[in-house]
């Protein structure tokens, strides 16, 4: 039951992206961390089935939104 609450608390966490996040974006993209995050990934995706994207890919969606928004 301990482990299922750590999954649920990593998966809450990894679907947010903040402002922060965005503004930070080299450190949060750099290969260290991107490693980290991939590992974390694959071994939710192992265990659950569920996938999850990748924080990187999806600061590229939102900066893409919002550009186009203000054009």
């Amino acid at each position: 039951m301990k482990h299922t609450y750590l999954l649920v608390l990593f998966l809450l966490s990894s679907c947010s992206v903040s402002e922060d996040m965005i503004q930070n974006k080299e450190l949060y993209c750099s290969g260290i961390y991107q490693g980290i995050r991939a590992v974390g990934r694959v071994a939710t995706e192992v265990t659950t089935g569920v996938s999850i994207p990748d924080v990187c890919d999806t600061i590229d969606e939102i900066v893409e939104e919002d550009s186009e928004g203000k054009s």
